[in-house]
């Protein structure tokens, strides 16, 4: 089990940047909406919520329930705001033992190895968290992002033809990608 309000990780971007990973909390309201009122739309518009909606920020924040969402921030070492956030949202009732990963990297930290580090350590927690089986649902059009987690161990078990909306109406296929937390070849028997 975490302990979610002293965890911390300091991981070093392919750039030799050192950033700080730990769990959102009450205090990034702010630096949460920046992170994503600074995206161009292009890069949001294929997020499944509305990011740039204050409102949905706020209610984040006041919600916080590390037992349903664990939301892992990405933490400048510099100014202190934050770089991307990746959640891991836990299934319910008979898909308890499973977890969806969602990542966000803003795009000056593109490229640098943040994503892949961000999924690396959502696997881990995923361990310490009891979760059997992680998901990812990927536009079929975002091809190296596909094969980022593919690198990491997933499967695409199929792809959902016009599975998902735009608000303008356009309608992508998405690739389900799956991977069990703990793979045979780590199984420890």
């Amino acid at each position: 089990m975490i302990n979610y309000a002293t965890y911390r990780k300091f991981v070093t971007l392919r750039s030799g940047q050192r950033v700080m990973f730990r769990l959102l909390n009450q205090q990034d309201r702010d630096n949460l909406l920046r992170l994503f009122m600074e995206a161009p739309e292009e890069d949001i518009r294929f997020l499944k919520q509305d990011v740039k909606n204050p409102k949905l920020i706020q209610s984040w924040i006041d919600h916080i329930n590390y037992q349903k969402v664990l939301p892992l921030v990405a933490v400048n070492m510099e100014d202190n705001g934050l770089m991307a956030d990746a959640t891991l949202h836990r299934g319910k009732h008979a898909s308890k033992h499973i977890g969806e990963i969602r990542i966000f990297v803003s795009r000056p930290y593109r490229n640098q190895g943040l994503g892949s580090l961000m999924l690396d350590e959502l696997i881990n927690l995923a361990k310490l968290e009891n979760v059997q089986i992680l998901k990812a649902e990927v536009l079929t059009d975002h091809r190296g992002v596909m094969r980022a987690f593919k690198a990491k161990g997933f499967e695409m078990k199929c792809i959902l033809d016009d599975f998902f909306l735009r608000r303008d109406g356009m309608t992508h296929d998405v690739a389900l990608l799956i991977r069990p937390v703990v793979r045979r070849e780590e199984a420890e028997f």
